[in-house]
């Protein structure tokens, strides 16, 4: 009876010991935060210059909605049988009338493209009429928040370049619209 508890002890610490923490400690932990920068501009210019800065990296913008300042935009790769999509989502938050920040966030996501031939053989040589074809199934592989300090950094920097241009379209006399 002895042995029993024991070994019932010691297989309740194992599996203790392998249980991970509670995913929900880890939001208001401190990392070093490289997604966010203000700026000196208003919120309109900053829209204009992010929208411009997405699309001059290839970017497709799924979402967006000018008056709450949120962008949605989606980058595919393809690597063989793997797709990789990049999603990129752009926030631009308010803070007075001339300084706005702005938050971006990317996440990597990895699907598989697999294909079964559910073609029928008679003798295992002859293909019969009317059986099977090929299925194709995309799997979701994985799913990675991105980062990288250098993405946002290099992002961020492009986005000033725009920045730039827009206000000198401005000072020229054209009118800034952001629809």
């Amino acid at each position: 009876m002895r042995k029993v508890l024991f070994y019932c002890l010691i297989g309740f610490f194992l599996i203790d010991g392998c249980a991970s923490a509670p995913v929900y400690k880890e939001v208001f932990k401190e990392k070093v935060n490289y997604n966010k920068r203000e700026f000196n501009v208003s919120s309109e210019i900053l829209y204009q210059a992010v929208v411009k800065a997405i699309c001059s990296k290839s970017f497709i913008i799924e979402n967006e909605d000018k008056e709450r300042g949120f962008i949605l935009a989606k980058r595919y790769f393809q690597k063989g049988k793997r797709n990789i999509i990049l999603a990129l989502q752009a926030k631009i938050v308010t803070e007075g009338e001339e300084y706005t920040n702005l938050y971006l966030n990317a996440v990597e996501t990895t699907e598989r493209l697999y294909v079964a031939d559910r073609t029928r053989f008679f003798l295992f040589i002859i293909p019969l009429p009317g059986g099977g074809g090929k299925e194709a199934t995309k799997i979701k592989e994985g799913e990675k928040i991105v980062e990288d300090k250098e993405f946002y950094q290099n992002f961020f920097s492009l986005i000033e370049e725009e920045i730039k241009s827009v206000t000198v379209e401005n000072k020229e006399g054209k009118a800034i619209e952001v629809k």
